[in-house]
């Protein structure tokens, strides 16, 4: 018996991908500027386990399996830009009843004879 800690050879395998994970995306984040996020979700239950052994007193044994199931995720975070701005001053806005066309044009704006 072991002390189950990441270092047991029941986690072994959930560490290794976790350190194989973590070396790539460190590498990324390194070469490419970007951002990166592991998560790291595990469930715990136990069921109970029996086995016949034939010829010993007694010769049922019992014991309680874990039942350890994990799931890494990983992402890597691209460069987010966002522009904001509000559009819409001295303009003015007409619909167009018979076609329902939607018009704008400047506020006050001259206009030439050509285009009346």
């Amino acid at each position: 018996m072991e002390k189950l800690n990441l270092n047991s050879e029941l986690l072994k395998p959930m560490k290794e991908q976790l350190e194989i994970i973590i070396n790539r995306l460190t590498n990324v984040v390194a070469t490419q500027n970007k951002e990166a996020e592991i998560t790291l979700k595990i469930n715990l239950n136990t069921t109970k386990r029996y086995e016949e052994i034939d010829g010993e007193e007694p010769n049922v044994v019992e014991w309680i399996e874990p039942i350890i199931s994990y799931q890494i995720s990983e992402k890597i975070k691209e460069f987010k830009n966002t522009n904001k701005g509000n559009l819409g001053f001295d303009y003015e806005l007409r619909v167009d009843e018979n076609n329902n066309e939607v018009y704008v044009g400047k506020v006050n704006q001259q206009i030439t004879i050509l285009e009346d």
